[in-house]
């Protein structure tokens, strides 16, 4: 038992809601998955609201916080981070976004958490397109793009090859950084 602490049940958590949806993580079939029982669950976590959270925490770290420190050490020209951060959207887990955001459809905690970690996101995107000499109005336009263009083909519903997506936003960069 000792072997399954906090961050194998959010690794569970989040294999979980990629699966399908938030509903799927429920600590019993989580326990079941990790073949552990599932009173264990309760050493590492208080209920499930709170297991919840860990995987917000982990989402936002993970495809938010830990993608913006990385491409921003690796530094460079604009077009060569925007390049950083669409290699780093191609390895995204798209279907925890999805899930992410159905169930902020349905609670308003989870929505205000997905519209900030937004935020950020577009945010960042528009300070890359910015320092490429484009003007403010004009970058933040440019982000919310590009940055749609993710969440709706995240959206979309189908498999999408991690491969096909990065020349897919690799075109949308080409299309930002050459209209006037």
């Amino acid at each position: 038992a000792e072997q399954f602490g906090r961050k194998e049940w959010i690794a569970a958590a989040i294999e979980a809601a990629s699966e399908g949806c938030i509903d799927n993580v429920r600590f019993e079939r989580l326990a079941r998955r990790l073949r552990v029982t599932k009173g264990i669950f309760y050493w590492h976590f208080k209920d499930r609201n709170a297991l919840l959270q860990a995987l917000l925490e982990a989402w936002q770290a993970m495809q938010t916080t830990t993608v913006i420190d990385k491409v921003e050490a690796i530094g460079g020209q604009p077009r060569e981070i925007l390049a950083n951060v669409i290699a780093h959207i191609g390895d995204m887990n798209v279907g925890l976004e999805v899930a992410l955001r159905q169930w902020a459809a349905t609670d308003d905690e989870v929505y205000k958490i997905i519209v900030r970690i937004d935020e950020t996101r577009i945010s960042h995107l528009q300070s890359i397109i910015a320092r490429a000499g484009i003007p403010v109005e004009r970058a933040r336009e440019r982000a919310m793009l590009l940055y749609y263009a993710f969440i709706g083909e995240a959206a979309f519903g189908r498999p999408i090859a991690p491969e096909d997506r990065a020349t897919r936003m690799q075109g949308i960069q080409e299309m930002i950084f050459s209209w006037p």
